[in-house]
């Protein structure tokens, strides 16, 4: 009896040092788990797992967050920004254009245009935009620029200020000469959505194109436009040498922001997290609705004239602990005439890293040269007074 009283204290034993090591392991987890809840920094950046990112403001340039922003890297199908770009600025928008075989025959994605298809230059940059079409890439560098296209292309990447940028085709088809950086595709955006017709385009998240008459529906590739409250555009890309790529944009009261992510594998959610941080923490500066002077004229009816600087926006959104420096650019005077609306100087916020937002002074009213009345226009001679500067000299 004695024996069988041991051999069942041995059994429960094991099972009583079992028991005692997880009740401890709990007691010991409960506090990690929530001093570990208590220390984490809801203010810090989310993690970014890309080669290259940045968070820009589209309004004053003004980088929130990034990392290797400058590095060169391919970017694939968001060099579609640029070619739409070109083609918004340049192009006849709703002209009808047919289709060359040399064009719509390419690799990678496609729109599915044919040889001999008709459509406008507007549904082909939408195709090419929604659906990263490369056959609507390459017809729409063909309309625009013909074999001069990708010229045109680095030209206007010159002018944007992309200094680590190079483009050898319209579609971002993988080329060792075909790179660009986080930040320079954030500098393209900040552009390109100043073009009404690009921004209206690139913030579609369907639309209708007509081909030969016949109505096709696309459902735009980012999901952004579906699933973050403001997007507004604007491309995705991706190839096995790019990775995944993406370039959005997000307004929200008023402000825009600009998120740039170049190989990375959880874009979507990346980006969305970057934008909720940037919008919660940003700091805000106020922006007076008008602004109202007057500037001295010279040689007009009158000796000044009224001018004004307007802003669309209430606030500027900024990196969180920055503000921007108010500098007002004028001449010491003007010249008449003047028109009402014309440009004359203008307003400059700067931030010290680089930020900036501008806005034009503008002239108020007309003043004309002295001894003319508002509205006198000049009078051009006709054949009388060409024959009359014959006969009289000063």
């Amino acid at each position: 009896m004695r024996g069988q009283r041991t051999e069942k204290k041995a059994h429960r034993h094991p099972l009583r040092r079992w028991l005692g090591a997880l009740l401890a392991a709990a007691v010991l987890w409960v506090p990690a788990a929530w001093a570990a809840e208590q220390t984490a920094d809801p203010d810090a950046p989310p993690a970014v797992e890309a080669q290259a990112f940045v968070l820009m403001s589209a309004q004053t340039g003004q980088v929130f967050l990034e990392g290797n922003m400058h590095q060169q890297l391919p970017m694939a199908s968001t060099t579609k920004i640029m070619t739409a770009l070109l083609a918004v600025e340049n192009g006849s928008l709703d002209t009808v254009y047919t289709m060359r075989k040399e064009d719509v025959t390419v690799e990678g994605s496609s729109l599915g245009v044919r040889e001999g298809d008709q459509l406008t230059l507007r549904d082909l940059i939408t195709g090419m935009m929604l659906k990263s079409g490369n056959d609507a890439a390459r017809s729409v560098a063909h309309i625009v620029g013909g074999d001069g296209f990708v010229d045109m292309m680095n030209q206007r990447a010159a002018q944007l200020g992309m200094r680590n940028t190079h483009f050898t085709n319209p579609a971002g088809l993988p080329d060792d000469d075909h790179y660009s950086t986080a930040y320079d595709m954030a500098l393209l955006a900040k552009a390109a959505l100043q073009n009404p017709d690009f921004a209206a385009i690139c913030a579609s998240s369907t639309a209708a194109i007509t081909v030969n008459g016949d109505t096709w529906h696309l459902k735009n590739s980012n999901r952004l436009l579906r699933e973050l409250d403001g997007a507004c555009g604007i491309k995705t890309g991706f190839t096995k040498k790019a990775g995944r790529c993406l370039v959005s944009a997000v307004t929200r009261e008023g402000s825009t922001l600009i998120c740039v992510t170049l190989n990375c594998g959880e874009d979507w959610k990346t980006h969305t997290a970057l934008y909720d941080y940037a919008f919660a923490t940003g700091s805000t500066q106020q922006l007076p609705p008008e602004e109202k002077s007057s500037l001295p004229v010279v040689g007009g009816s009158k000796d000044s004239v009224q001018i004004t600087v307007q802003s669309d926006l209430d606030f500027l959104l900024l990196k969180e602990g920055s503000s921007l420096q108010k500098t007002v650019q004028l001449p010491g005077f003007i010249y008449a005439p003047i028109t009402a609306g014309q440009v004359v100087g203008e307003v400059v916020y700067r931030s010290p890293d680089g930020g900036e937002y501008r806005l034009p002074v503008t002239a108020t009213e007309e003043v004309p040269e002295k001894g003319k009345k508002t509205g006198d226009k000049k009078k051009t001679g006709g054949i009388f007074d060409w024959i009359k500067g014959w006969f009289v000299k000063d």
